[in-house]
């Protein structure tokens, strides 16, 4: 693996980013409108049914559609945006999709804009058993010609609608000024299509952010936003923050809860991933997982907090080789949590897994899933109790791996 310091004008101005390369062939010819051909496919099951959704972008459109075994046969694609607009589909900036208790689909995608690295964050919605979605709107109301990316999604029973994202109206301000801001904020929407709220509230959040690397979004057991992100500390320490809400879109203080002091002028496009676990005992744990690659402290990183990430648990180091990156967690009824990871040997890239109860306690890590070729990033779904790999090759058939 091949590193390459390129340079990008992220939400607006000028930093350093830090990719990784990879030197496999894709060979991949595929223009054809179905999942095959996506760049980028994400997933999401519906509890009550086990139906699985997709979304996926090509050709300036998302689409939609979903299976009911398990990706053997999928339903005629479903048109979101009519209006042919730019889709980012990146691994760390991507569309999403969610939804909720009856079946309502919710999506949320960023569209790049005339100016180089400026970008809205769109939300659309799919009634349940409709087959044509709601006309595109922009989630930030600023109106600015300015970074509004790296959308997150997460969506309550009730159809609660929270979309997060790396907002740049901070750093417009600043270059009105004649000053420079290298850092984002982080921004929260809130609405409810139900009910008839259909206008997201934008609430500032945080200022400070990372500026190009994903936000990992989870729903706590009172349905409130939980948020974990690459933050920078002090002179450009690019470690990890958490936040959860006191109310719907008020934020309690933000917590560090990485500190493996990784100091470097640019962006790692790695962002962490974030589970949070069923109440023992009144203690609700936050399960946190993440990239950093300072020089005493490389690879895959995991903790825990049982305290809204006030203090947390020792730091388990459980990834060093290949490169180790992009996370994904999940748990089921056993109580034990499902990791998996991206590797890149020098030839293909593996998925590895692990599995255990948090801390030290874990499994062995093993290969599950190897590809030569453009591959995305690994997720987790569950369908009726039973965890499933989702790893999409791009110009490949849809495939889940049962763990």
């Amino acid at each position: 693996m091949k590193f390459l310091l390129v340079i990008l004008l992220s939400l607006g101005s000028a930093n350093l980013v830090l990719a990784h390369q990879h030197a496999v062939p894709t060979g991949v010819v595929c223009d054809s409108i179905k999942i095959d051909c996506a760049k980028k496919v994400s997933t999401v099951v519906d509890a009550n049914t086990g139906r699985i959704w997709v979304a996926w972008a090509i050709k300036q459109h998302l689409y939609v559609n979903f299976t009911d075994n398990l990706g053997a046969d999928f339903s005629t694609p479903i048109q979101v945006n009519t209006q042919a607009e730019k889709i980012s589909t990146r691994g760390e900036n991507r569309p999403k999709i969610a939804i909720d208790g009856v079946g309502n689909i919710y999506l949320s995608w960023v569209t790049p804009l005339a100016k180089r690295f400026t970008s809205n964050v769109r939300f659309s919605f799919l009634a349940a058993n409709s087959q044509e979605a709601t006309a595109p709107i922009t989630v930030n109301n600023d109106g600015l010609l300015t970074g509004h990316s790296f959308n997150e999604l997460s969506v309550t029973t009730s159809g609660n609608i929270f979309i997060s994202w790396l907002d740049g109206r901070a750093k417009f301000t600043a270059k009105k000024q004649g000053k420079r801001l290298r850092t984002s904020e982080l921004y929260l929407g809130y609405a409810n299509f139900i009910t008839g709220d259909r206008q997201f509230t934008n609430r500032y959040i945080e200022k400070g952010t990372c500026v190009c690397c994903r936000i990992a979004m989870t729903l706590d057991e009172r349905n409130l936003p939980v948020m974990m992100w690459r933050h920078v500390f002090g002179d450009n320490y690019r470690d990890h923050a958490l936040t959860t809400m006191a109310e719907k879109i008020m934020p309690n203080i933000m917590q560090r809860v990485s500190f493996e002091n990784w100091q470097v002028n640019g962006c790692p496009h790695q962002g962490p991933a974030l589970l949070v676990a069923p109440s023992i005992n009144k203690t609700q744990r936050i399960h946190m997982a993440w990239y950093n690659n300072a020089p005493d402290a490389k690879g895959l990183f995991y903790g825990y907090s049982d305290n809204q990430g006030k203090s947390m648990s020792d730091t388990y180091h459980f990834s060093q080789q290949n490169k180790p990156e992009h996370p994904a967690m999940l748990m089921v009824n056993d109580g034990k949590i499902q990791l998996v990871w991206r590797e890149f040997d020098g030839q293909s890239f593996v998925i590895r897994t692990m599995r255990g109860t948090g801390n030290k306690l874990w499994s062995k890590a093993k290969v599950i899933a190897h590809h030569q070729g453009e591959v995305d990033y690994p997720y987790l779904i569950a369908i009726k109790g039973v965890i499933y790999l989702h790893w999409h090759r791009v110009g490949q058939p849809f495939k889940l791996i049962k763990l």
